[in-house]
């Protein structure tokens, strides 16, 4: 039992550091957003396995020497595989964005020409410049 809990711990940590180092985006970025996503994991777990027990009593029967057969069920502890549902937050860029590095930088379907994207769709224009997409002198 105390390897199983073991293996179950170490398990646990892997589990943990994998999913820190996946799970890059920067959590104080206001574009990112997240959800509860489930998946499945294989656990061994333990169940009370019945069996037919045989015992023997004294009795009348003359011919098996005042021994008579009896059956009970016993059950004993046993391991199996099965699924856990579990569940985990993942972070991804929030709709309009996409992800460079550790940030969710803001995407502009057209190219701000004398300008910078600011947010979806939204050019922030240089001095002297306008329209959607800063092309306007």
């Amino acid at each position: 039992v105390a390897h199983m809990l073991f293996r179950w711990i170490l398990k646990g940590l892997i589990l943990t550091f994998v999913l820190k180092t996946t799970l890059s985006l920067n959590p104080d970025d206001p574009n990112v957003c997240s959800h509860w996503e489930s998946y499945a994991v294989t656990v061994q777990e333990s169940y009370a396995h019945p069996f037919d027990q045989i015992y023997y009593t004294r009795c009348t029967d003359i011919l098996n020497w005042f021994k008579c057969t009896r059956h009970r069920i016993s059950y004993k502890t046993a391991y199996r595989r099965g699924l856990r549902t579990m569940y985990r937050r993942r972070s991804q860029c929030c709709p309009g964005y996409y992800e460079s590095g550790d940030y969710c930088i803001p995407l502009c379907t057209e190219e701000c020409v004398h300008g910078r994207c600011v947010s979806p769709d939204t050019c922030h224009c240089e001095p002297g410049w306008g329209g959607t997409d800063c092309s306007s002198g």
